[in-house]
C-alpha cells in the first residue's frame, strides 16, 4: 500500500470533522431494550456502554431541529477526498510515518498470531452495532483473506497441540476453538471473564480468568483453570488474585503474568502453585524464548528476564532514556537469535534490543500505538494499536459501518494497522529509523526568558465537548458556525473568556473518552491496559466502572506525586482519582500491597466499580465533616473522631480494617492526615442531580477561607462535570440548562478568583476531559480550551498546537514542579498564551444564560437553597 502526501491546503481540510456518529437507528435495532436500560443509567457516571453515540444524535436534534442527517450532509461536504498521508501528526502533536507495508484492519488490534499460513489478528476494540472481529491474514498479499465475528474477545489466541486454534473470548466466558480452515468447530464455556490461555498439551488448556464473579454477580479476583478440549470439562481451577492477564506454558510449567499485582505466578502442568515472582509494574505480556522468559512491564517501561529453571528474575532490560520517566508503554516483545524487539505504544516505535548487553540498538518507526510484535524467518510484523492515519475523518467523507449505514463514533475512528518490514533489511537501515522516531517527538524545551510571577494555578476540568460545538460562532478563531450547538446564547462565559483573553483554536485532547481523558488530565497518562479497557467497557463488554478507581489501572504517578514531591500546596475539588490512588499508594508504601489493609482496599474498589461508585459514597459519608480537615493538623485531630475513622474505613477498606492500621501506625495516620487535608469534602464528585453552581458555592466558600488565611493552596484541581449532559434522558434537565448551569458556574468561579487579593498572581486553565460528544470540522479531538490572568494575552487568537500534555506541562514549569512522565516533559509548554505585560482588570462575566433553569438562577443569584 503507497501513500500520496496531500497538498498543505488538502492536509489542514483532512483534518476535518468526524466525530461520534453512529445513527440511532442502527443501534436501537442493535441493542433493543437495552438502549433503554442505557438511558435510565445516565446518571450513574459519566459515560456508560453506548450512552455517548446515542447522545450526539440526541443533542444535535435538541439543539439544532433537524435530523442528525443533516450533520452528516455537511460533514461529508467539508470534507475532501484524500489519501491518507504519508506522515500523520497526533492529537500530541507527534507524528507518524511507519515502517514497511501497510495493511489496514478493525478495531484496536491487540494481538496476533500465525496459524495455517495466515497472521491471525484479534481486534479488541470498540464495537457495539457489531461483533468484535477475527481477521485472518494472507500474507503473500497482504490482504483481508477472512473475517470472523464473536461475541466478544480477550487478546490472546493460541495454537494447540492437536492442530486447532483457540481464541480466548473474554466477556462471554467462552473458549472459542477454529480448526485449519477457519472454521468455528467449538466453543468452551468457562466460569470466569477469559484473559490469557497457553496449550499444556494436546487435551489441555490453561485458562486465566481475569475476573470472577461473586453471589452478587459482581467481579472480584482472577482465577487460572485447566480446561479439558476433549471433554469441555473445567478440570481445575485456583486462586490467582487480581487481574491475571497473560498465560505462557514452557518446560512443563504454566506461567501467569498477575497485571493487578506486579507478579509471575508459576503453577505446574497440573495447576498446583510453586512460586510467586516479583516483576516490574503491570506485566502484560510474557514471551519465552529458550531458556528464558521475557515479562514485559508496561508500568515501569522494562522487561523482567526470568530464569526458567531457576524461576528468577536474572536481568532487568531498561527501556527509558537518560532522563528518565515513565510512559513508553511497551506492550510486547518478539525474540530472534539476537535481538529483542519491543513495540513501545507511547513512542509510536518498536525498540530493537540486544539480548545479550540488554542495550537499545535503535529504533524502528511504526503507526499510532503498536499493540503486538511478530517474528518470522523472513519479516518482523507489528500491530498498530490505532493505525496509520490521526483521528480525522475519513477521506471519503461518513461511511457506511459494513454496509449497514450509518455514522460513526470517535472509537470507531480508531481503525488499527500491520506494519510489515523484511527482517533483513533492519540492521542496514536501523540508525537512519531510529533519527526518525526521535524526530517524531515534538519539541519540547523550557523557555526561560518567560518568567510571568505566577504562584496560583487554577485547573479546571469539565466534559466532552468539542470546539465547534461550543466556540464554532465565535466569529474569530477556525470555528465551523454550522456546528455549533452550545453557543454564545448558551455559553456567554465561555465566548467571553475566549474574547477577553485568547482563542485558543488548535487545542487538542489526548484520551479519545473520559475514562482515558481524567487519566491524562491527572497523570499525564494512560496505561495499555486502560486503553483496552475502555474500548471494551464502553462496548458493554465489561461490567462495572473500574476506570481510575482500581490499582490495575493506576498510572505510576500523578500530578499530586510531583506537587508532594517539592512540597507545592494544593486543593482537589471532585476528582476521585486523587481519592483511591492516592489513598492505594499511602497503603502500599506504608504496609506493603500484599499487607491484609492493601488487599481489603483492592476488594473494596471493586466492589465499588461494580456499582459504578467515583467517589460518592466516599462524598456522602464525608460530606458532614467539611471544614474539619483543611490542615493536616485538624485532619490528625478529626482521625482521632472515632466515628469519622470508622467510618472512613468502611468506605475505603470495607471494613474496620483501615481503622485498626490507622490506630496502631503513627505514620500512616500522619499520611493520611496529609491525604485528606488535600481534598474537599464538601465538594461534590460526578452527580447530575447536583447543580455545578453548588459546586461552584461549595469552592468559593473553600477558597475564602484559604484568602483569610493568607494560605492559598498553588494549584486547584477544580471537576466542573455538568457539560456532560444527560442528552434527552427522561428526568434530567435538558442539555441547554445543563451546559448553561456550567457555564455560569465557570464564570463565577473566574470572577471570584479575578476579584480576590491573589488575582495578581494567579492562572486559570480550563479544558475538557474529551471531545467524544459532539462534531467538529478540524478534528475529532480538538477541544475547548480556556485561559485567563493578569499574565495572559489580551484579545489574542494563539493557534499553536497544543494538548492537555501542554497544559500539563505549564503548571509543572509555572509551580516548579518536576514532570510526571515522558509524555509531560516532551510536551510543549503555553507560553505562547503569556503576554511579557500584566493587566489586573477583573473580570465581569456574562448575564446568565437565557436557558438556565429557575432553580440555578436563584442559585446563580445566591438566593437558592443548597
Amino acid at each position: 500500500m503507497s501513500f500520496t502526501r496531500p497538498d498543505k491546503l488538502s492536509f489542514l481540510r483532512f483534518r476535518s470533522l468526524r466525530m461520534t456518529l453512529l445513527a440511532l437507528a442502527l443501534l436501537s435495532l442493535t441493542l433493543g431494550s437495552a438502549g433503554q436500560e442505557l438511558r435510565v443509567k445516565r446518571g450513574e457516571a459519566p459515560d456508560q456502554a453506548g450512552e455517548d453515540e446515542i447522545l450526539n444524535r440526541e443533542l444535535w436534534e435538541f439543539a439544532k431541529h433537524t435530523p442528525y442527517e443533516t450533520a452528516l450532509r455537511h460533514i461529508a461536504q467539508q470534507t475532501p477526498q484524500a489519501a491518507a498521508p504519508s506522515e500523520a501528526v497526533l492529537p500530541n502533536g507527534w507524528k507518524i510515518a511507519p515502517a514497511g507495508t501497510q495493511v489496514e484492519l478493525g478495531r484496536l488490534p491487540y494481538e496476533a498470531v500465525l496459524y495455517a499460513g495466515y497472521l491471525i489478528v484479534l481486534c479488541n476494540g470498540y464495537y457495539i452495532s457489531e461483533q468484535p472481529e477475527v481477521q485472518a491474514i494472507d500474507l503473500s498479499s497482504m490482504r483481508v483473506a477472512k473475517t470472523l465475528r464473536y461475541q466478544s474477545l480477550f487478546p490472546s489466541a493460541k495454537a494447540g497441540l492437536d492442530g486447532d486454534l483457540y481464541i480466548s473470548g473474554g466477556f462471554s466466558q467462552k473458549i472459542y476453538r477454529v480448526d485449519r480452515q477457519l472454521n468455528q468447530v467449538r466453543e468452551y464455556p468457562v466460569n470466569g471473564y477469559t484473559a490469557g490461555i497457553a496449550p499444556v498439551d494436546a487435551k489441555h488448556l490453561a485458562v486465566a480468568y481475569m475476573t470472577t464473579k461473586d453471589a452478587a454477580g459482581d467481579y472480584v479476583a482472577g482465577k487460572i483453570s485447566l480446561l479439558n478440549t476433549e471433554t469441555g470439562s473445567v478440570e481445575r481451577e485456583q486462586d490467582a488474585g487480581y487481574f491475571p492477564y497473560s498465560v505462557c506454558y514452557s518446560g512443563g510449567k504454566v506461567y501467569v503474568g498477575l497485571l493487578g499485582e506486579n507478579k509471575l505466578l508459576v503453577y505446574s502442568s497440573g495447576l498446583d502453585a510453586l512460586k510467586t515472582v516479583a516483576v516490574g509494574r503491570t506485566p502484560q505480556d510474557l514471551c519465552p524464548d529458550g531458556d528464558k522468559l521475557y515479562v514485559v512491564n508496561t508500568g515501569s517501561d522494562d522487561i523482567s528476564v526470568v530464569d526458567l529453571k531457576k524461576d528468577n528474575v536474572v536481568q532487568t532490560i531498561k527501556l527509558t532514556d537518560k532522563s528518565g520517566g515513565f510512559g513508553r508503554a511497551p506492550t510486547s516483545c518478539a525474540a530472534s537469535a539476537d535481538t529483542l524487539y519491543v513495540t513501545l505504544s507511547g513512542t509510536n516505535a518498536v525498540a530493537a534490543v540486544d539480548k545479550k548487553s540488554g542495550k537499545i540498538k535503535g529504533y524502528i518507526p511504526a503507526g499510532w500505538y503498536p499493540s503486538r510484535a511478530i517474528l518470522d524467518d523472513r519479516q518482523l510484523m507489528f500491530l498498530n494499536a490505532k493505525g496509520i492515519r490521526a483521528r480525522r475523518p475519513n477521506p471519503k467523507g461518513p461511511q457506511p459501518v459494513k454496509g449497514k449505514g450509518g455514522p460513526e463514533y470517535v472509537l470507531t475512528l480508531l481503525r488499527g494497522s500491520l506494519s510489515v518490514i523484511r527482517a533483513a533489511g533492519i540492521k542496514d537501515k536501523l540508525e537512519a529509523w531510529t533519527r526518525q522516531v526521535e524526530a517524531g517527538s515534538p519539541a519540547s524545551g523550557n523557555p526561560s526568558d518567560l518568567k510571568p510571577r505566577i504562584e496560583h494555578v487554577f485547573y479546571i476540568i469539565r466534559e466532552n465537548r468539542t470546539y465547534d460545538q461550543v466556540l464554532g460562532d465565535l466569529g474569530r478563531g477556525n470555528g465551523d458556525p454550522a456546528l455549533t450547538l452550545f453557543g454564545r446564547d448558551v455559553t456567554p462565559n465561555a465566548h467571553r473568556l475566549a474574547e477577553e483573553f485568547v482563542t485558543l483554536d488548535n487545542f487538542f485532547v489526548d484520551g479519545e473518552i473520559s475514562v482515558l481523558g481524567h487519566s491524562f488530565t491527572t497523570s499525564g497518562y494512560a496505561s495499555p491496559f486502560l486503553e483496552w479497557l475502555g474500548n471494551t467497557g464502553y462496548s458493554g463488554r465489561y461490567k462495572g466502572y473500574p476506570y481510575g478507581t482500581v490499582p490495575a489501572v493506576f498510572s505510576p504517578l500523578y500530578l499530586w506525586d510531583a506537587l508532594d514531591e517539592k512540597n507545592v500546596s494544593y486543593r482537589i475539588y471532585g476528582e476521585p482519582y486523587y481519592l483511591f490512588t492516592r489513598a492505594y499508594r499511602i497503603i502500599a508504601e506504608s504496609l506493603g500491597p500484599d499487607s491484609d489493609l492493601a488487599r481489603k482496599f483492592y476488594a473494596a474498589r471493586m466492589a465499588n466499580a461494580a456499582r459504578t461508585d467515583r467517589g460518592k459514597a466516599f462524598y456522602q459519608f464525608a460530606k458532614g465533616y467539611g471544614g474539619r480537615a483543611e490542615t493536616a493538623k485538624d485532619a490528625a485531630e478529626l482521625l482521632k473522631d472515632s466515628e469519622f475513622a470508622h467510618g472512613l474505613s468502611k468506605v475505603l477498606s470495607g471494613d474496620d480494617t483501615l481503622y485498626q492500621a490507622l490506630t496502631a501506625n503513627q505514620s500512616l495516620r500522619g499520611r493520611f492526615a496529609e491525604f485528606l487535608s488535600r481534598y474537599a469534602f464538601n465538594y461534590s464528585p460526578w452527580d447530575l442531580t447536583c447543580s455545578d453552581l453548588l459546586r461552584a458555592q461549595a469552592w468559593k466558600a473553600d477558597f475564602e477561607k484559604q484568602v483569610k488565611s493568607g494560605a492559598v493552596a498553588a494549584l486547584h484541581y477544580i471537576w466542573l462535570p455538568n457539560d456532560h449532559t444527560a442528552g434527552s434522558a427522561s428526568g434530567f434537565m435538558d442539555p441547554y440548562q445543563y451546559v448553561a448551569q456550567n457555564d455560569a458556574a465557570l464564570g463565577r468561579v473566574v470572577e471570584t478568583i479575578s476579584r480576590s487579593s491573589v488575582w495578581s498572581r494567579s492562572l486559570i486553565l480550563v479544558e475538557e476531559d474529551d471531545a467524544q460528544e459532539g462534531p467538529d470540522h478540524v478534528d475529532a479531538t480538538r477541544t475547548v480550551a480556556l485561559a485567563a490572568g493578569p499574565s495572559v494575552k489580551r484579545g489574542a487568537v494563539v493557534s499553536d498546537r497544543y494538548d492537555q500534555l501542554s497544559l500539563l506541562r505549564t503548571i509543572e514549569l509555572l509551580l516548579g514542579v518536576n514532570p510526571i512522565n515522558m509524555n509531560d516533559r516532551l510536551a510543549a509548554p503555553m507560553f505562547g498564551i503569556l503576554s511579557d505585560k500584566t493587566d489586573e482588570r477583573i473580570f465581569k462575566p456574562a448575564e446568565p444564560s437565557a436557558h438556565l433553569a429557575p432553580d440555578d438562577r436563584l442559585l446563580y443569584q445566591g438566593t437558592g437553597q443548597n
